[in-house]
């Protein structure tokens, strides 16, 4: 490839990057808003009534009722009292579940498909003539906030809890920065205090990432709040009518046969990961196990929600069409699907 084209090349990806970005960086946003307002209409509902002398714990299990009825309110208080609080506190739980889910879903979106760019950008610069020292030190950051979120998860309560309060704080939690090198980070110059000997180049970025991904699996499966099923189903029966019911059902059947193929690949030990048109070495491969994993649990955490909408079961039903499991071989097809919220 010329010098002119591999430019060119370079110049139109970073800014397909950009658009993409930007997508996802929106919908980050309105969930952010999200969850600020309804942590403000939490406040308030502890300061008007008898959640006041209580504690500001918010439950974040699909057993809600009778956590709360437990541990919220004075025994003594009257059942009508109680009823309407309780209502307004299993809405604003499936209001912070859907923040949550939602967020997590985006971000794993936009990091998996942010990592295949990054390979496409390293074979535009064979040569590693681009430097990318401003968005590797963004995604070290992105990774120690992360690391740090997994290990003091522990001693901070429930995920959903945990998770909505620090992202209160800090917004750079969870928040995947946009792929691009230091030709287009304004700010990047600021960063720097001078030239160093050894600047991060695509193919550094691209082990970043891969570690990115490695680690946000650990966040993912240490994620133990999915709840229990049938309850979720319960609460699903009010809301959804019967043609969401019937895709649900076909959704969960399709994930079940997915998962145990899966599962039956993990334990062989012996697995082959291969990529649609793309064929590369055996990290990749173990790359792309990690991934169908992360993928599949997604699917299963966003179909246990107590609120679901219709396009959010389309979504999992086309995530679902993507990955495929051929002779203990497993097949991902390539991807864009920012989660509907």
């Amino acid at each position: 490839m010329k010098m002119t084209d591999q430019k060119l090349g370079h110049k139109s990806q970073i800014m397909e990057i950009q658009e993409f970005y930007k997508s996802y960086a929106e919908r980050m946003r309105k969930l952010d808003v999200s969850n600020y307002q309804t942590m403000h209409a939490i406040g308030i509902l502890h300061l008007k009534g008898p959640l006041k002398s209580n504690a500001t714990h918010i439950p974040s299990s699909p057993l809600m009722k009778s956590h709360l009825s437990q541990n919220l309110w004075p025994t003594k208080l009257r059942r009508s009292k109680i009823g309407p609080a309780i209502h307004s506190m299993e809405a604003f739980y499936e209001d912070l579940e859907m923040i949550y889910v939602g967020q997590v879903c985006l971000s794993w979106e936009i990091l998996q498909w942010e990592c295949g760019k990054c390979q496409e950008l390293l074979e535009l610069d064979p040569h590693g003539s681009r430097q990318y020292t401003f968005v590797a030190s963004e995604i070290q950051f992105f990774q120690v906030l992360l690391r740090r979120f997994i290990e003091n998860e522990p001693f901070q309560g429930p995920r959903i809890e945990n998770y909505v309060k620090t992202r209160c704080v800090v917004r750079s939690l969870l928040q995947v920065p946009a792929l691009k090198d230091d030709s287009f980070s304004f700010s990047e110059k600021k960063a720097r205090v001078g030239e160093q000997d050894d600047v991060p180049t695509a193919a550094a970025v691209m082990q970043l990432m891969e570690e990115t991904i490695r680690l946000f699996w650990d966040f993912i499966r240490s994620d133990k709040e999915e709840g229990d099923c049938s309850i979720c189903k319960k609460r699903q029966l009010r809301v959804l009518d019967s043609d969401d019911m019937e895709l649900l059902k076909v959704t969960r059947n399709q994930l079940k046969k997915k998962e145990r193929k899966l599962k039956g690949i993990l334990r062989s030990g012996n697995c082959i990961v291969k990529r649609l048109q793309k064929h590369r070495d055996r990290g990749d491969e173990m790359l792309m196990l990690v991934s169908a994993q992360v993928e599949l649990r997604l699917i299963s955490r966003v179909l246990n929600m107590a609120k679901v909408t219709r396009e959010q079961f389309i979504w999992c039903r086309e995530k679902l069409e993507r990955i495929s499991f051929i002779s203990r071989k497993i097949y991902a097809e390539p991807s864009f699907l920012l989660f509907p919220c």
